[in-house]
């Protein structure tokens, strides 16, 4: 790459030794150039020939607490290595003191979880097991994608029922009804009756009793099966139905009572990210150089730190900056889904990650191509800014959206991806007038 060290205005012949020199050139509309007024246009200069360093680095910093969707499975990723996602959450009494019969037959206990209509993996048949949690969770409490919350070895569900058949499309049948495509888990009848018979029966007089008796349950699909599933928490469908019936009468009555998930429930997705015999095999203690490839994933997994050394030398002459793009194109692999958006930020002079203006401002871009297949960022503002000095030098974050609900991926090629053809990299476009 060579280095820039800014372009003389004045003479045809320094012009031409500069351009020569530096990678300078006038701008095409191919460029990027197309959003200049003519008169700008005929004036401006522009080079690509800046200096990018990039790493992969493992994203420690995402929470998945209070989010509406659940996210349960495995993936198997050639690039990334392996992921599995287990779903904490609360369940809450539907209704305070509940009056269940002295005599009374469990029929059965049915965990069931409305499908979200987005899936990763082919989804078939999972093995599940929900464990109950013996740690609570706490409502205003953070909890970070690498967290685990303690849980006790029991599996409540039946024995012989942890083969679920994954069916997203298909409307649910409960009790003679029409539901939404759900997925349904039997439980052991001794779930029921630990509910519905507690030692303490002042534990289903509040909800917050009844959460210190029944803390929650972590939920996650066992073994090497590619799918991982989103469930909808918050749809009034996903609770824990215990249907019974009331032995007291001459003809039983067939009856339920449900434990409910809503936005009073602590709940967060946890996620492991497993790269041995990949290329991030040593990620998690020592960042990834990304001269080739470098990677973003979801659920805490990495991120990626750009850093641009030599776009300071862009100071000298005091140029105004009319546009300046990062171009970041990505391998493509139709078994595998990318962010649709991917999102930028710098670092203050206290090492707190900011957005960057051109974000503020809604110019930024970001989003996938799916047609040039690279991802677009405008960020004219933030390095006007930094010519300016209101913005200290920094790394950029380069990281996904997201990315507590998801297992998207991208990998990206970096600067040195291919010498011979510079717009297969990673680069950096600027246009400037003097």
């Amino acid at each position: 790459m060579k280095k820039y060290t800014g372009i003389a205005s004045f003479g045809l012949g320094l012009f031409l030794v500069a351009a020569l020199v530096l990678g300078c050139k006038k701008p095409e509309v191919t460029d990027g150039a197309e959003f200049l007024p003519e008169e700008d246009f005929l004036s401006a200069f522009q080079t690509d020939t800046f200096q990018i360093e990039v790493e992969t680095t493992v994203e420690d910093d995402v929470n998945t607490d209070e989010l509406s969707l659940a996210v349960v499975g495995y993936q198997s990723d050639p690039m990334l290595g392996e992921t599995v996602c287990k779903a904490y959450t609360q369940f809450r009494l539907s209704a305070l003191t509940p009056e269940f019969p002295d005599q009374m037959e469990i029929d059965s206990v049915v965990m069931s979880l409305a499908f979200n209509a987005s899936y990763y993996g082919t989804p078939m048949r999972q093995r599940f097991a929900v464990h109950p949690l013996s740690e609570d969770l706490i409502k205003d409490s953070t909890y970070a994608a690498n967290q685990q919350v303690g849980v006790f070895p029991t599996d409540l569900v039946k024995d012989g029922a942890e083969w679920v058949s994954i069916d997203t499309k298909n409307p649910a049948i409960v009790g003679g009804d029409t539901t939404v495509p759900q997925l349904r888990i039997p439980l052991d009848i001794e779930l029921g009756q630990y509910i519905a018979h507690p030692a303490d029966p002042s534990v289903l007089d509040s909800q917050a009793a009844f959460l210190s008796y029944f803390k929650g349950v972590c939920i996650e699909s066992r073994g090497r099966y590619d799918a991982v599933m989103r469930y909808d928490l918050i749809d009034p469908t996903t609770k824990i139905t215990i249907y019974y019936r009331d032995l007291s009468g001459a003809t039983p009555d067939t009856l339920l009572f449900d434990l409910v998930v809503n936005t009073d429930c602590a709940r967060y997705n946890y996620f492991e990210h497993r790269y041995q015999n990949t290329a991030l095999a040593n990620v998690k203690t020592t960042p990834v150089n990304g001269d080739e490839y470098y990677y973003v994933q979801s659920g805490g997994g990495v991120k990626a730190i750009i850093d641009l050394p030599t776009l300071m030398n862009l100071q000298a002459g005091n140029k105004v900056i009319n546009k300046a793009e990062l171009i970041i194109p990505v391998e493509y692999d139709a078994a595998f889904k990318a962010f649709d958006v991917l999102y930028l930020r710098y670092e203050n002079d206290e090492g707190e990650l900011k957005i960057l203006p051109d974000e503020v401002s809604q110019s930024i871009g970001g989003t996938y191509n799916s047609s040039t297949r690279r991802y677009k960022f405008n960020i004219t503002r933030y390095v006007q800014r930094l010519m300016t000095g209101d913005i200290s030098p920094s790394s950029l974050h380069l990281i996904g959206g997201t990315s507590g609900v998801s297992v998207k991926r991208v990998v990206a090629h970096g600067p040195h991806f291919n010498p011979a053809n510079p717009s297969e990299n990673t680069r950096l476009i600027v246009t400037f007038a003097e």
